[in-house]
């Protein structure tokens, strides 16, 4: 079963990044996956949850910056190594490679799993939030596969532990709001 799967990963892997291409599609995947060019809208994006959302805001911002930064770490350091799963522009020989391949392991996908964790706990506070936040998340998971650095099992183990992570940390913020409104009361 795992030899299938990994068989028809390798197939959408391939028909992605070989086969769905087109010039205007290269420049924006290849822009749209590098941190550096979307995380200066997260900045803009926590500034306003900081400013505009009050408390629940501030909280948000908290959580968020502690729960990406855990599960990042979770993902680099612990499960990569653990899975040893080596990046397709390494692997593959055929792979069409639009930016540097980067250093460590493929699986799992951690810019999926820091995206997803940011749509995921983002949409479920503020929910007007959820259909943008969404559609860039898949985008830059997409990306991923597009440019050649991950195959599509690493981006869905990125969106199933970021969407954890999101889920985990907005109980947490959940429990805090209560916790604060309660010593408000008192």
């Amino acid at each position: 079963m795992l030899d299938f799967m990994m068989s028809i990963d390798k197939i959408l892997f391939h028909f992605i990044n070989s086969y769905a291409i087109s010039g205007p599609a290269d420049i924006f995947f290849s822009f749209i996956t590098e941190s550096k060019n979307i995380w200066p809208f997260y900045g803009v994006l926590l500034s306003m949850l900081l400013v505009k959302f009050g408390t629940r805001g501030r909280i948000a911002c908290l959580f968020l910056l502690l729960t990406v930064f855990s599960a990042d770490l979770l993902s680099t350091h612990i499960i990569k190594p653990f899975i040893g799963r080596e990046r397709p522009c390494r692997a593959l020989s055929e792979t069409r490679k639009l930016i540097p391949c980067g250093p460590g392991q493929s699986f799992p996908s951690t810019h999926a799993i820091n995206n997803a964790c940011i749509a995921i706990l983002l949409s479920l506070l503020f929910p007007f939030m959820r259909v943008p936040l969404c559609i860039i998340a898949f985008l830059i998971g997409y990306s991923r596969i597009y440019v050649g650095v991950h195959y599509p099992l690493d981006v869905l183990g990125g969106f199933i532990i970021g969407s954890l992570a999101g889920i985990s940390a907005f109980f947490l913020v959940k429990k805090t709001e209560a916790f604060i409104s309660k010593k408000s009361i008192s």
